[in-house]
């Protein structure tokens, strides 16, 4: 059956019923419950002139978000080890991992090196053009990995 699940969180608060839905089958089954939240890099697009003080500024303002990017990455990593420490006192194997990257590829990255058997995934619930101009990281993920995928409603 399941060993591992994967549950991609991008916010806790929304991440609820995917949470629970992962709670409750680890519990039934024995599974272990892997969390992840994927911080999208923060690249800016500087265009300036060849001048030394343009690349001074645009050195500066990657730096600036290198060191915004370690923060936040820092943060939910603390975020996510209080919701792993709660599982583990409630008698569940539970890990949490931040990492920077793109969702989709980050989901599959640790679906193929992390031996993960199912994916419990929140989705915005967009429809229509909606949908169509954004993209869904839930069909990205359903397509392009080889263990089952929940899709669970986050409203």
């Amino acid at each position: 059956m399941y060993r591992k699940i994967l549950v991609p969180i991008d916010d806790i608060e929304s991440a609820g019923l995917a949470l629970s839905n992962a709670t409750d089958l680890s519990k039934a089954i024995g599974a272990s419950v892997v969390l992840l939240h994927v911080v999208t890099p923060d690249h800016p697009l500087v265009i300036g002139d060849e001048s030394v003080a343009g690349v001074h500024a645009a050195a500066a303002i990657v730096e600036q978000a290198r060191h915004d990017e370690s923060i936040h990455l820092a943060e939910q990593q603390s975020k996510l080890q209080s919701v792993v420490d709660g599982l583990v006192a409630d008698g569940i194997s539970a890990s949490a991992e931040v990492v920077l990257g793109h969702a989709h590829e980050e989901i599959v990255r640790v679906v193929k090196h992390s031996g993960i058997d199912l994916v419990i995934l929140s989705t915005h619930g967009r429809r229509g053009v909606s949908r169509a101009l954004l993209g869904s990281v839930a069909d990205q993920v359903v397509h392009d990995v080889d263990v089952p995928v929940m899709l669970v409603d986050r409203s």
